[in-house]
């Protein structure tokens, strides 16, 4: 899983994204493989820049215990089993 920030509240596992399209200078639109379709207002280079592994928008580990805490207890991400390190 590799868990990417797309901006300030907004996270994506790029491994569920299906496609990526701009939406204007200023918006995208991210279709993941389940359906479910996001538009941050965020220009595509930086969302592309997060999927493609740019420093800027890769979570570290402490972060993603949190995120991970935090999604499960509100069900935003699938109740999977997540390796411990």
């Amino acid at each position: 899983m590799k868990l990417v920030k797309i901006k300030e509240d907004l996270y994506l596992n790029s491994d569920f994204i299906e496609s990526v399209e701009a939406d204007g200078e200023e918006s995208t639109l991210i279709t993941m493989i389940s359906g479910g379709i996001f538009s941050p207002s965020v220009p595509i280079k930086k969302v592309l820049d997060a999927i493609s592994g740019s420093e800027e928008h890769l979570v570290n580990d402490a972060n993603m215990n949190i995120l991970k805490a935090e999604s499960i207890n509100s069900g935003h991400l699938n109740q999977q089993k997540y390796p411990s390190r």
